[in-house]
């Protein structure tokens, strides 16, 4: 791998504006749906999860998730490409280093996009709500409560995170995906949400299987499925997107 040209795309990435705007407006809407639905002071004796659930259930985050991570830096691949730039990268290195680099740089950003805000929204409610098992039955009869009383909130909150990334590395690779096939920032953008919401009707009852249901964990009750479920997703994005940078390298 050309490490030279990894740590180049990757701080291209993070000069990405519109990596910032969807981090920055995710966070907002996450943190305004805890606001709103929740009571901040913390002599209210709130559990940490009342905060987390609110935030991530009623901030209306969940039928747009992916629009988030494909705005971030996958979109960059079609003005490479509709410009030529992708041909002169292409005459300095092989297609395949700048494939691996391409997908580390586009996962950091969809990972970012909605990891950082998971993470700010599970230490807000850490930090202002009553940690461990909530005692008013909030969580009760579900696997948090198992997860709570044997591994202790860092497990849950770890997992919460864990989530967050995986999705947005998984719809940041969608939406590379669909820019490499299809060269077009409007189809690469609007493509992902497409596929989601398609995905959150016709997996409706197989929440297993449904990407807006693997997003927070709770909705199919096992945070460790819901991360390998995702997982298998990325992998398969991941395949797509390869194979059709092989098909546009030879056309290169």
């Amino acid at each position: 791998m050309n490490v030279c040209f990894l740590k180049q795309d990757i701080k291209r990435t993070l000069q990405d504006k519109m990596l910032w705007i969807s981090l920055i407006a995710l966070l907002a809407i996450l943190v305004h749906g805890m606001v709103t639905y929740t009571d901040m002071d913390r002599s209210a004796g709130i559990s940490t999860y009342v905060y987390i659930v609110n935030a991530m259930a009623l901030s209306g985050f969940g039928p747009f998730a992916a629009v988030f991570p494909a705005l971030g830096y996958a979109v960059r691949f079609c003005d490479e490409y509709n410009s030529g730039y992708l041909q002169m990268i292409l005459s300095r290195t092989n297609w395949k280093t700048y494939g691996v680099v391409r997908l580390i740089s586009v996962g950091i950003s969809g990972g970012m996009i909605v990891g950082i805000p998971f993470a700010c929204v599970c230490i807000i409610g850490y930090v202002t709500g009553v940690h461990g098992v909530p005692q008013d039955g909030f969580l009760e009869g579900t696997q948090a409560v198992y997860y709570l009383g044997k591994y202790g909130d860092w497990f849950v909150l770890g997992f919460k995170v864990l989530l967050g990334v995986l999705f947005g590395v998984l719809f940041a690779f969608v939406a590379f995906a669909f820019a490499v096939w299809s060269h077009n920032r409007y189809v690469t953008v609007i493509a992902p949400f497409v596929l989601y919401e398609t995905m959150w009707v016709v997996l409706y009852r197989y929440q297993m299987f449904n990407p807006i249901y693997l997003v927070r964990g709770d909705d199919i009750d096992s945070y460790p499925l819901s991360a390998f479920m995702e997982l298998v997703y990325i992998i398969l994005a991941v395949v797509i997107s390869w194979i059709g940078l092989g098909k546009r390298a030879k056309n290169e």
